[in-house]
């Protein structure tokens, strides 16, 4: 049986088909795409298999085809981008495909606009929830977009403005290949009034300056509260995130999210990661909900239960935060440490030396080697003309790295 040929047929009705591609194309029996991949080949001879309704179906008859002839599946653009690629990959195992690259239809948009795409971001929103677009923003770099008929550039351009985003340059590409092409060059919120829309839309954003709520942390009265139920503060929330930055694309585990003071500043820094995170208290569990959803927080993923038993379910990350134990400072810490991926940090916040010291002890029983940073945070205040300043509460950050000592040699957990 011969393996299906996946073909990049790039943007466009030919005129960036790559010579593998057209023959790939001329050596196959039996066709398969969209109907506008399938249009050129109406004539030629080739049995042809429409991508219509359900996707899945077409998958099966895509795999009844194979044992009638030769079959190629053509793709937009090139296959190993944001394609069907994906899908195809649950049903066939790699051996039977042979993927032919093809030319992308963004990378037509930067030869037009004679620039480099090295360092760009680049996201699909085809399909996808609008609010995905905010990973995926950053100030100094731009940002490609696939779009569809519902998540057009207006409607991207219109959301991010309302999320309080400046502006910023925006090109917006429509119909690339085709005789219809356009390419608008114009800004974010000139765009958030455009009303023509176009198909096979990409949208470039340039670099720009986020809103002036994503920058450093937020302040402690931003958070809603719950009577009874602590928030870490601002001091100790810009240092739990720096001493565990990356986060960008990290999985992180948090364990006692409390008001979801650090859930929140994770879950605005992790990206494309997830924060998993867990809270005994309903009350608490509820604040924390609220306050990631007011800041947009889409990684976040709550667990209501009870540490250790409620990380049993939970994957594996690379970074664990410990900011509630219930008193059973060893239990967790050793249960949150096998969650812990090799290469990861731990960290846990104590407010009593007591605590800290149970902490380090409990790492340092793990084979790690803990560290302690002790933190005496005091703010400003108007005071007359001038401020004066008023203490918080000291807090103490005992860290560790699994498997990685100071000398950088690798130790093994008993």
């Amino acid at each position: 049986m011969d393996r299906i040929a996946v073909v990049g047929v790039g943007p466009g009705p030919g005129n960036f088909l790559l010579p593998a591609a057209r023959e790939a194309i001329a050596g196959a029996d039996i066709l398969a795409g969209g109907p506008r991949h399938l249009e050129p080949y109406r004539e030629s001879g080739k049995e042809l298999l429409s991508l219509e309704g359900s996707l899945d179906a077409f998958l099966d008859r895509l795999e009844e085809k194979r044992n009638t002839g030769k079959v190629a599946l053509l793709l937009s653009g090139d296959p190993c981008f944001y394609s069907l690629l994906g899908k195809l990959g649950t049903r066939f195992a790699p051996e039977e495909m042979e993927v032919v690259p093809g030319v992308s239809s963004f990378q037509v948009l930067f030869a037009r606009l004679g620039i480099q795409w090295n360092g760009t971001e680049t996201a699909s929103l085809h399909g996808r929830p609008l609010d995905d677009a905010l990973k995926y923003l950053r100030e100094d770099r731009g940002t490609l977009f696939l779009l569809d008929r519902k998540n057009t550039g207006p409607a991207v351009a219109a959301f991010l403005k309302d999320r309080g985003f400046p502006d910023r340059p925006a090109v917006l590409a429509e119909n690339l290949g085709y005789p219809e092409e356009r390419i608008l060059r114009t800004t974010l919120f000139g765009l958030a009034g455009e009303g023509q829309v176009g198909e096979l839309a990409l949208l470039l954003l340039g670099p720009g300056s986020l809103p002036p709520g994503s920058l450093g942390v937020l302040p402690d009265e931003w958070f809603v509260r719950a009577p009874g139920v602590p928030l870490s503060k601002a001091a100790c929330r810009a240092l739990v995130t720096s001493l565990l930055h990356p986060l960008d694309g990290q999985a992180v585990l948090e364990i006692g999210a409390g008001s979801g003071g650090i859930t929140v500043e994770l879950g605005r820094r992790t990206g494309t990661g997830t924060v998993f995170a867990v809270e005994r208290s309903a009350d608490a569990l509820a604040a924390a909900r609220k306050n990631a959803e007011r800041a947009g927080c889409l990684p976040v993923r709550f667990v209501g239960g009870q540490a250790p038993e409620a990380l049993a379910s939970l994957p594996r990350c690379t970074r664990v935060v410990v900011g509630g134990h219930g008193g059973a400072v060893e239990a967790v810490i050793e249960a949150a440490w096998e969650k812990l991926l090799p290469g990861g940090r731990l960290l846990a916040t104590a407010n009593m030396p007591s605590t800290a010291d149970r902490a380090w002890k409990a790492l340092k029983s793990l084979g790690s080697r803990p560290e302690v940073l002790h933190i005496a945070p005091s703010s400003s205040a108007e005071a007359g003309g001038s401020w004066m300043l008023t203490a918080a509460n000291p807090v103490f950050l005992v860290y560790a790295d699994r498997n990685a000592d100071k000398d950088g040699s690798d130790h093994e957990h008993n």
